[in-house]
């Protein structure tokens, strides 16, 4: 198979050589691009189950120094990657919501000596009782409280579980809230303060989107920038400044504590996720991990919270 152009006798005649070998013909085609554009004639012949590109032989130098160049541009291109398809765990995702809302019927029903157990006390997280950072985020302050952190969870759950699986997602979700409880209470060791809920856990599984992103990034050269690295962390705090304030003060001012709205949690949250979500994208706890990591993840995140309350209720 000779290129498109025609060429004479004497063209035809002249001595060739062999600059590349290639299984696909396709593949062949393109390099036979690269001498077409150096105004050099090429040949492609099929020989021994592979296409082999010729060239004349005063030109075997100057065609393979081209070609080599070639490659290492095609080398150093990043491929393009096909979007993630979006599948989300109905179920699971609908087992959640319903679990939030069993806890806070449970609440209801509990003693309240034994929430008050529960509840992310900052002075008494840093003199030891580790649990509170666990139990306060299946605790919520009241039924608005409640369906307002359900409507985040449909759409943090949903995504997350579709990225690292419902496993692994959870687990990063109540241990991203639990860091995130621990660091706020690091935040407020000069003042009293108490929180409970969900919604530091929720940022968290929001940090995981953003870690995870994050971390994929950094695996390829061409999104290894500034730029690039600073949208998945922008999307974090784009949510965070929406849903997760209480509003600003008449200076301006972002409001830091109103009510039920802790912008301190929220954030240390997001902190905590997105460093869970980068550590677990690196150790391939994510969707498409061995079902047996999916599982081990979700046995850690119930014993958690389970021997969490188990600690709260046998404290004295």
């Amino acid at each position: 198979m000779m290129m498109p152009d025609e060429h004479d006798d004497a063209e035809a005649s002249a001595p060739r050589a062999a600059v590349g070998h290639f299984r696909r013909l396709k593949a062949a085609r393109e390099r036979g691009l690269v001498i077409a554009a150096m105004d050099l004639p090429y040949w492609i012949e099929r020989e021994k189950g592979e296409w082999v590109l010729f060239v004349e032989e005063s030109a075997r130098e100057h065609a393979a120094a081209a070609l080599a160049e070639f490659e290492a541009e095609e080398h150093a291109r990043v491929p393009v990657q096909k979007p993630e398809p979006l599948v989300i765990p109905k179920f699971a995702l609908l087992a959640m919501l319903a679990a939030m809302v069993v806890f806070y019927r449970m609440q209801a029903a509990a003693s309240p000596a034994l929430i008050e157990r529960g509840v992310a006390v900052d002075a008494l997280i840093l003199h030891g009782e580790w649990w509170r950072c666990f139990t306060a985020l299946t605790l919520h302050g009241g039924v608005e409280h409640l369906v307002s952190n359900l409507g985040l969870a449909v759409f943090a759950f949903a995504f997350v579980f579709s990225r690292f699986g419902v496993g692994a997602g959870l687990l990063g979700t109540v241990f991203g809230g639990a860091l995130g409880n621990l660091l706020n209470a690091l935040a407020h060791a000069a003042k009293p303060h108490a929180s409970l809920g969900s919604s530091t856990a929720l940022f968290a599984s929001l940090g995981l989107l953003a870690g995870g992103e994050l971390a994929a990034r950094l695996t390829h050269r061409a999104t290894r920038t500034g730029w690039q690295l600073l949208v998945p962390v922008g999307a974090g705090l784009a949510f965070l400044a929406l849903y997760g304030g209480a509003g600003t003060n008449h200076d301006g001012a972002p409001i830091m504590d109103a009510g039920n709205v802790d912008l301190m949690a929220h954030l240390f949250g997001l902190i905590a996720g997105v460093l869970c979500g980068a550590a677990f994208f690196a150790a391939g706890m994510r969707r498409g991990a061995r079902g047996w990591v999916q599982i081990v993840c979700g046995t850690v995140t119930a014993g958690l919270i389970a021997a969490a309350w188990l600690r709260a209720g046998f404290h004295p």
